[in-house]
């Protein structure tokens, strides 16, 4: 059974990643980097100081911790399960596209995935508005589908890594709730949804990091 499933992640990998073209591989290779995304967590982090203020610094812990189990976790369970990367599995020599760097040696199951949506569904549970929700989910699946395009992680990493983000983000947002309701006196919860304006910032944020990107990629060559 598991061999069938490999063969159809496999292929499902192939015909993804095959579909490829110069423009698409820049974009991908700037999306798919972490440090393109630093601006948008410094100003997340920027604004649950606005709207947390002295209960701010237990939010970002939070935050932090949420960081830290998602990337954590997903790596040991990548160590132990063992699963060779498409970029170093022999049987696929040559037919995966790859235009940026290998990476690390194992690809079940993908940090990137588990970090990204991690990050979208705790952002979506604290700021409680569905429009910045909506946002860092489909952030979170391009980040994940990038890792496809660039040859890095077949698609069942991605789904799995998704399921796990989902699942810390839940995890550490109950935990969150208990942390203010004991230590608190619900000071964080107290403090409620954020405004309209705070969710739209990231949003704007985030699409002016897209808009960016999708133009530096259009110059092409040319210009890099």
């Amino acid at each position: 059974m598991f061999e069938w499933l490999n063969q159809i992640d496999t292929q499902f990998f192939l015909s993804l990643n095959g579909a490829a073209s110069p423009f698409f591989d820049r974009f991908f290779a700037f999306f798919t980097s972490k440090q393109t995304w630093y601006p948008l967590y410094v100003l997340l982090m920027l604004l649950i100081v606005r709207k947390y203020k002295m209960q701010s610094m237990w939010v970002i812990l939070f935050f932090i911790l949420l960081v830290v189990l998602s990337d954590q976790i997903s790596g040991l369970i990548k160590d132990l399960v063992g699963r060779l990367r498409p970029t170093h599995e022999p049987s696929l020599e040559g037919l995966v596209h790859n235009p940026t760097k290998s990476g690390g040696y194992y690809s079940f199951l993908s940090s990137h995935a588990t970090n990204s949506f991690a990050l979208a569904v705790l952002t979506g549970f604290v700021s409680q508005r569905k429009r910045l929700w909506i946002a860092f989910l489909l952030w979170a699946a391009v980040t994940s589908y990038s890792r496809v395009y660039v040859g890095v992680h077949y698609p069942f990493d991605i789904i799995a890594g998704a399921i796990l983000g989902s699942l810390i983000a839940w995890g550490v947002y109950r935990l969150l709730k208990i942390f203010d309701e004991h230590f608190q006196r619900k000071r964080i919860e107290v403090a409620g949804r954020w405004k309209a304006k705070h969710a739209n910032m990231l949003i704007v944020a985030l699409l002016f990091i897209v808009s960016t990107l999708l133009i530096v990629s259009k110059l092409g060559p040319k210009y890099f």
